[in-house]
């Protein structure tokens, strides 16, 4: 009786377990952009310029979190 089928809906625990995490790992990556707001020098092979260092971060971020869902999607699909 109180076994769970798979077709009833996620507990709470379970969605705390699912969705807390990203929701932790956001909230630092705003608080590390908020305190880091310098301008900084990016210099990789033949390019080099001067952004404000938060915007550097974000773009970063934006890469690895693209990445990240790239190679999941990839994997997911084998």
């Amino acid at each position: 009786m109180s076994n769970q089928s798979s077709s009833e809906s996620p507990s709470a625990m379970d969605q705390v377990r699912r969705y807390a995490p990203p929701v932790v790992i956001t909230l630092l990556a705003v608080l590390f952009v908020i305190q880091n707001t310098e301008s900084a020098q990016f210099d990789f092979l033949w390019l080099g310029f001067a952004w404000p260092l938060w915007v550097m971060l974000i773009v970063f971020a934006a890469i690895g979190a693209v990445v990240a869902w790239w190679v999941t999607r990839r994997r997911s699909r084998r």
